[in-house]
């Protein structure tokens, strides 16, 4: 099998690629993330499905939203050409397979194409990159080997580690001498358990009566359930009787309406045969009243023009070329007329006018630019007036807000002074207050007979008088209060003069407004314009008026030709009356006297041909009678089968015959769901389904009664015999036994495993290992330029690589790359191995990164000895191994570019 073409609609950052390869070796060279990885990983996911999304392979779902998927063009082993078409569809996508023939297959015919080779098993043999070989180094003598077993027999690695893995689960499940196992643990556990159970279960048998009454029960039990079944089964085979009595009722019922007409017979197919031949009947007849009017006609003696007539209408035939001119220009005068009064509407329409009502008003309105300009005028006089009554309205909120702040500012004002004048009043109590302090404290010092405290009050009564004084002098300032009182009221009385001023000016203003208003509406009301429009569309308007009027004239200019051009017409046609006495259409008219001109001068040409026309028509007529005759016998026949006489009693034995075939079909139908069972009519009486119910009820009941008796006798030897240590050592011993039969099972499932990989191991390498040995240690020779001139497999089942001189090497004894060249060696040689089988290309991802220079060519010279045989497809990051070979097929990544439709050959 050989690739041809890579098409790639959307994979990664591919897009919309196309790839050509080459028989031989294409290399696909490219730096770090140009891509080449992705474009290996497309190759198999086109071949072997998409993976899932939570598997651990990546999708590679392309980010722009392109379509995912594309197509592989290669070449089979026969040397046929299929096409592979993979889309996202289902989990792994929906391939789709063109073959050459034109057919197509899907997973099926794919499947067929790998051979049943999975995408696991295909990378094993045919696909190895530098991720397989760089775990060398870590690995034992005894896993290499396997390894490199693996991979030259069946080229499926990860068989190895699968053993691996399940001997270690198996070690620490169980060993036969071993304690910490899993399964020891268990055994342990179990044969403790079942000693103390056994302890327990001795201390029983002194219960035995009542053990024993427990298994009587059980028998009876036993017995009521059987007899409770048979009671079940029989009802139930009641209620099945009962299901299908109508059943068999109605089968009966049909039977006997299917005797009273199984006598009617009806001739096959016998509605059509009938229906068709009193079709060719009607026909035949239709033809023979045809023959007979047609002969008719020819008897009958017809009126011939005259010569004159027919000359007089061959003339006017001769007009024909000017009538279709004049309804052509009619025609073309329509169309314009049209056109013109449908733009006519248009402007209208864009003006805002009802041109139904207003459209006579229009045309003769003045439009001159006089009367556009006056308009302009009134409307710019208008927007004046506009702009002065919202500035005079801005100036009068102005002063009414001002008025509104000095009518506060007068108000605290007021407010102020009438506190200042009851703050006057207290001058009497200031001197009384002091009068006061005086007498308490003169009095106080009589009293105490101490100077000092008079001398006190007296000083007290002086502050109190001199504060009081001061507080007067603050209260004279009140007049000054009063004087911006005053100036308030004055500045007042100015505001509010200014205010009614502008209100006048504002009404005058408002006024003219409305005066000019009204003119503009009335100017505009003549023309039937919209007051809402816009000043600044009126130069708009008064053109689409003018172009209107324009538009009239014209309107007019066509009426008055279409006027003459109809005249004309009427002329002609009154004419055509005049030498063609047959109804005529204007828009048929030298046809149709063309036609009559043709028809009376056939008729005047056919006039010497009618006796011979007579004769044949009177023949016709014989023959048709003949044909009727034949079908009234056939007819006559159909009748005799069915045994009627008439066409009714025709159909209504049809109908029978109908019926009976319908109660045939029926009965055959209710058979089916009787299913060919015997239904006795008499089986079973109506009172059996009462009597099983009963039955049963009453054996219910006494099976509850022996169920009642068996749990309490339960009950007591439970308590005589258990407890709860009891109870939950039982359950432990079952758990116990339960985890003991899983753990076995998972281990023999394990032992089963091994024991397969361990038999197909040695099958491989009895039949496929001598083989690829062969092959493999001419390659490993090549690539180590016969430093080893072996690579043999030791009695031990140990690979040992042998040198020139005899010496023998471990694997785990040789370099990295050495190791890296015997795996290689047996990969390519597996792959030659089953190239007459499977012919796959050879995918090799970047694997000579450790070779030296010298068995990098020896690796060099080995693949271009495989590109005979093989097609190889090789990535790399290395630009030196673009020229390693010299008719190599070199694929730049680099230069495909995402959603660039780029074509690489």
């Amino acid at each position: 099998m050989k690739i041809e073409k890579l098409h790639i609609y959307g994979f990664g950052k591919h897009e919309n690629v196309e790839i050509s390869l080459m028989n031989g070796i294409n290399v696909f060279y490219g730096e770090n993330e140009a891509g080449k990885s992705t474009i290996q990983q497309f190759i198999l996911h086109i071949l072997f499905g998409f993976p899932q999304k939570n598997a651990q392979l990546l999708r590679y779902e392309p980010k722009s939203g392109a379509m995912y998927g594309g197509k592989i063009h290669l070449i089979d082993q026969f040397g046929a050409r299929v096409i592979i078409e993979r889309v996202k569809g289902k989990a792994s996508g929906d391939v789709t397979l063109y073959f050459e023939d034109g057919t197509r297959g899907g997973e099926k015919e794919l499947s067929s194409l790998l051979h049943s080779y999975s995408r696991t098993d295909f990378e094993a043999i045919f696909s190895f990159s530098l991720l397989q070989l760089q775990g060398f180094e870590k690995m034992t003598e005894e896993e290499l080997t396997r390894t490199l077993l693996t991979s030259g027999t069946t080229g499926m690695d990860m068989l190895t580690s699968v053993e691996t893995q399940f001997v270690k689960e198996m070690g620490e499940l169980f060993k036969p001498t071993g304690k910490k196992p899993l399964i020891n643990q268990k055994m342990e556990e179990l044969r403790a358990l079942e000693l103390a159970w056994k302890q327990q279960m001795e201390e029983v048998q002194m219960y035995e009566p009542s053990i024993k009454r427990l298994h009587e029960l059980e028998l009876l039990i036993a017995e009521r359930l059987e007899e409770e079944k048979n009671i079940s089964d029989q009802l139930q085979q009641y209620l099945q009787w009962k299901q299908l009595k109508p059943i068999k009722e109605k089968e009966i019922a049909l039977e006997q309406a299917l005797n009273k007409i199984d006598h009617q017979t009806f001739p096959s197919d016998g509605i059509r045969r009938y229906e068709q031949i009193k079709d060719k009947e009607t026909s035949v007849k239709i033809a023979n009243e045809q023959i007979k009017e047609e002969l008719k006609l020819i008897t009958t003696s017809k009126t011939v023009l005259s010569q004159e007539k027919l000359e007089a209408i061959q003339a006017f035939l001769n007009n024909e070329s000017e009538w279709h001119e004049l309804r052509a220009k009619r025609i073309q005068i329509e169309e314009e007329q049209s056109k013109t009064l449908q733009s006519q509407m248009q402007q209208l329409a864009l003006i805002g006018v009802d041109w139904e009502k207003s459209l006579t008003e229009m045309v003769q309105a003045d439009v001159s630019i006089g009367k556009e300009d006056k308009l302009v005028s009134f409307l710019k006089k208008q927007e004046q007036l506009d702009r002065q009554i919202v500035q005079e309205n801005r100036l009068l909120q102005m002063k009414k807000e001002d008025f509104a702040k000095h009518q506060h500012h007068l108000n605290e004002s007021k407010r102020t002074n009438r506190s200042s004048s009851q703050k006057n009043n207290p001058n009497g109590i200031a001197f009384l207050l002091v009068a006061v302090i005086l007498l308490i404290g003169f009095t106080f010092s009589f009293l105490q007979a101490n100077w000092i405290i008079a001398l006190t009050t007296v000083l007290i009564s002086v502050i109190v008088y001199v504060g009081f004084t001061f507080l007067l002098k603050t209260l004279q300032q009140t007049n000054d209060v009063q004087k911006y009182e005053h100036l308030l009221l004055k500045e007042q009385q100015a505001l509010k003069e200014q205010i009614e001023r502008l209100e006048y000016t504002i009404r005058e203003l408002e006024g003219e407004k409305s005066e000019i208003g009204h003119q503009v509406r009335a100017f505009l009301a003549e023309y039937h314009i919209s007051e809402q429009l816009s000043p600044s569309l009126l130069p708009k308007v008064f053109n689409r008026l003018r172009m209107i009027q324009e538009q009239q004239m014209l309107l007019d200019q066509m009426e008055t030709k279409l006027y003459e051009v109809s005249k004309r017409l009427q002329t002609l046609f009154g004419r055509a009356k005049e030498v063609a006495a047959i109804q005529l259409i204007e828009e048929m008219l030298f046809h149709q006297l063309r036609e009559y001109y043709l028809t009376e001068k056939r008729k005047a040409e056919e006039q010497g041909f009618k006796a011979e026309k007579i004769e044949q028509l009177e023949t016709k007529i014989q023959e048709t009678r003949l044909v009727l005759t034949t079908y009234a016998k056939k007819v006559g026949e159909l009748f005799k089968e069915a045994n009627v006489e008439t066409e009714e009693d025709y159909y209504t034995a049809f109908n029978i015959y109908e019926e009976k075939l319908a109660l045939t079909k029926e009965i055959e139908q209710i058979r089916m769901q009787l299913d060919n069972r015997e239904i006795n009519m008499h089986d079973f009486n109506e009172s059996f389904e009462t009597d099983c119910k009963e039955k049963l009820q009453a054996s219910q009941q006494a099976r509850n009664q022996l169920l009642e008796e068996k749990a309490t006798l339960q009950y007591k030897t439970k308590m005589l015999i258990e407890n709860d240590e009891q109870s939950e050592r039982l359950q432990l011993l079952e758990q116990k036994k339960t985890e003991l039969y899983e753990l076995v099972k998972k281990w023999a499932a394990y032992k089963a495993v091994v024991e397969a990989i361990q038999q197909t191991f040695a099958q491989l390498k009895e039949k496929r290992l001598p083989e690829v040995l062969e092959y493999a240690q001419s390659y490993f020779r090549t690539l180590t330029a016969d430093v080893y001139e072996a690579l043999i497999l030791s009695p031990e089942g140990n690979f040992e690589a042998v040198r020139s001189n005899g010496q023998r090497f471990k694997i785990a004894e040789l370099s990295q790359a050495t190791k890296e060249q015997a795996y290689i060696s047996l990969r390519i040689a597996l792959a030659v191995a089953l190239k007459g089988t499977t012919p796959f290309p050879i995918i090799m991802d970047d694997p000579f990164v450790h070779f030296d220079r010298f068995r990098l060519q020896h690796m060099v010279q080995l693949m271009t000895e495989l590109q005979k045989k093989h097609q190889l497809l090789y990535f790399t990051c290395h630009e030196n191994m673009r020229y390693g070979w010299k008719d190599a097929h070199i694929v730049e990544v680099a230069d495909i570019l995402a959603g660039s439709g780029g074509n690489v050959k």
